[in-house]
C-alpha cells in the first residue's frame, strides 16, 4: 500500500490539493484541513434471502481556522477549490465571532509532536469487492444454514484520512475492513457468529455461519435461570463489548479532567486482576485504524490498565497540556468529547476456551451482549442482556441452554474478578460507526451479576 493506491477513496494528492487552496487564508493565524473519504458496500440478508445491497461513497473536509485564541470549524462535502474556500471563509467568520478559548493549545507542528507514520492496514481485494462477491459470500452462509433462517450483513469498506495544517503537519493513511455477521434462528433457538478483519481473505464466512447454526441448534427450548451472581465464561464478542464501553466511559483524558472517569480517583491503583492489560493499540496486527489522530498527532500505544494497575488515559493536545504530559495522539475530532481510545485491546492469555470452561463448576457461558447502556460512568456500571446463546456450565462442561438474562455489572469489577484469559482473540468492528476496532479474547469471571430474567 502506498499513498497513490488506486483503490483508495481519496488519495494523498487529492487531500493536499484540497488543503492547498486554504492553508494561506488571509486573516487566519493557523489553518487545518482534515479530509475523510469512504466507500462502503453493504449486502444485507434476512429470512435466508438478500434483501438489500447498497454502495455508499462519501467525502468530507473539515476546515478549522484559528484567530488568536478563537477557533471555528466549517465542513464541506466537495473538495474543489471553490467549496474549500467557501468553507474556509465560513470558518474564519465563525472564529472571529466566537468566544475566546484561552485553553486552546494551538495546532500541532512536526517540531512539537513529531511526524506520524501511516499504518496502511489495507487490502485491495476488500477495497474493490463487488456486489457479486458479497452476494457469493452470503450464498455460502445460506447454504450452511440450510432450513435454518439466517440474517445478517456482509460489508466491505475502504477509508482514507488526511490531516494537513499551515504549520507543516502532513499526514495520510487508509484502511479497509470486511465484516460478516450471521444470526441463525432455529425455531425457538438463536445463535450468533461473526468475523471482522481489514482483509476479506482473513474473514472466515463459513465458520461464522457454522458457529451461528450450531449455537441455534443447541439453544432450543432454553430453561429459566434465576437472577444472581454467576461464574461466567464470556466469549470474545461479549468481552469486546465490555471493553468498548470501558473506553467510552473513562479511558479518555477529558473524563479524567472532568472527574467522570474511574481514572480520576484510581490512577496508580489496582483495578483489575494481575493478568489483565487493557490498551489502546492501533499497531496491534489485528487492529484496524490509522497512525495519527484528527489533529495529525502521531498515535502511541497506551496501556490504560497494565497488569491490573490503572496507569492513565489517552490524551490529545488540549488534555495533555492540562495534565502536564505528552499527547498520545487520540484527538477524537470533538473538543467537547475529548480524546478517545478507538482501538481497544484486551491482551490475550494462554488458555483455550475449553480450559476456561473446565474450571467452572456451576456457571454460564455467554455468547454476546446487546441493548447495553451506561448506568454510572465513574464506577463503569453497565446494564444489558445476553443474546443468541447463553448456556449453563455444569462440572466444567457446557450443558443446557438458558433464557436470556439482564445484567447490571461494573466492567472494572468484572476485570477484577477475572480468573482466566483465553488465547482465542478475535477482532471486532465498533458497535457504532466505522472508525476503530476492538480486540478481545474469552475471559472467565467470578460473580458476574445478573439482575433479572427474560421470557425467552
Amino acid at each position: 500500500m502506498t499513498e497513490a493506491t488506486l483503490a483508495a477513496p481519496i488519495d494523498a494528492a487529492a487531500v493536499r490539493a484540497a488543503a492547498s487552496s486554504v492553508l494561506d487564508l488571509p486573516g487566519a493565524d493557523q489553518v487545518e484541513v482534515v479530509v475523510m473519504g469512504s466507500v462502503t458496500g453493504l449486502t444485507r440478508y434476512a429470512r435466508s434471502q438478500i434483501i438489500q445491497n447498497t454502495v455508499r461513497t462519501e467525502s468530507r473536509a473539515y476546515v478549522r481556522v484559528v484567530c488568536g485564541d478563537r477557533v471555528a470549524v466549517a465542513v464541506t462535502n466537495q473538495l474543489n477549490d471553490l467549496a474549500m474556500r467557501a468553507a474556509a471563509a465560513q470558518a474564519l467568520e465563525g472564529a472571529r465571532a466566537s468566544r475566546p478559548d484561552p485553553e486552546f493549545p494551538g495546532l500541532p507542528s512536526p517540531e512539537r509532536v513529531g511526524i506520524a507514520q501511516p499504518i496502511f492496514r489495507w487490502d485491495d481485494d476488500t477495497a474493490l469487492a463487488t456486489p457479486e462477491r458479497r452476494a457469493a459470500a452470503v450464498r455460502a452462509i445460506l447454504q450452511i444454514a440450510g432450513d435454518v433462517e439466517a440474517a445478517g450483513v456482509y460489508e466491505t469498506s475502504a477509508h482514507s484520512f488526511g490531516v494537513i495544517n499551515s504549520l507543516g503537519i502532513d499526514c495520510f493513511d487508509a484502511f479497509t475492513r470486511c465484516v460478516v455477521t450471521c444470526l441463525a434462528d432455529d425455531r425457538d433457538g438463536s445463535g450468533w457468529g461473526e468475523a471482522s478483519s481489514h482483509s476479506l481473505g482473513q474473514v472466515d464466512v463459513e465458520r461464522a455461519a457454522r458457529t451461528a447454526v450450531e449455537k441455534a441448534a443447541r439453544n432450543r427450548e432454553p430453561a429459566a435461570a434465576s437472577p444472581g451472581l454467576y461464574d461466567v465464561v464470556l466469549e470474545p464478542a461479549a468481552t469486546a463489548m465490555l471493553i468498548e464501553y470501558l473506553s467510552y466511559m473513562g479511558m479518555g483524558a477529558k473524563q479524567v479532567v472532568d472527574g467522570e472517569s474511574f481514572l480520576a480517583s484510581r490512577m496508580g491503583q489496582e483495578v483489575a486482576a494481575k493478568d489483565v492489560t487493557v490498551a489502546d493499540d492501533v499497531f496491534d496486527e489485528r487492529s484496524v485504524g490509522i497512525g495519527f489522530d484528527f489533529e495529525g498527532v502521531p498515535k502511541r500505544p497506551v496501556d490504560v490498565i497494565r497488569s491490573g494497575e490503572a496507569l492513565g488515559p489517552v490524551t490529545d493536545l488540549r488534555t495533555a497540556s492540562k495534565l502536564g504530559v505528552e499527547p498520545t495522539g487520540h484527538f477524537s475530532g470533538s473538543t467537547e468529547f475529548g480524546p478517545y481510545a478507538s482501538n481497544v485491546v484486551l491482551r490475550e492469555g494462554r488458555a483455550a476456551k475449553e480450559e476456561l470452561i473446565a474450571d467452572v463448576a456451576d456457571g454460564l457461558l455467554v455468547t454476546r451482549f446487546h441493548y447495553v447502556n451506561v448506568l454510572d460512568r465513574p464506577s463503569t456500571l453497565l446494564t444489558g442482556m445476553t443474546r443468541d446463546g447463553t448456556f449453563r456450565i455444569r462440572d466444567g462442561e457446557v450443558a443446557e441452554p438458558v433464557r436470556n438474562l439482564r445484567f447490571s455489572q461494573s466492567v472494572l469489577d468484572a476485570l477484577r474478578a477475572t480468573t482466566g484469559i483465553g488465547s482465542d482473540t478475535s477482532a471486532f468492528a465498533p458497535d457504532f460507526g466505522s472508525f476503530g476496532s476492538n480486540v478481545a479474547p474469552s475471559v472467565r469471571v467470578e460473580g458476574f451479576s445478573f439482575s433479572s430474567t427474560t421470557s425467552h
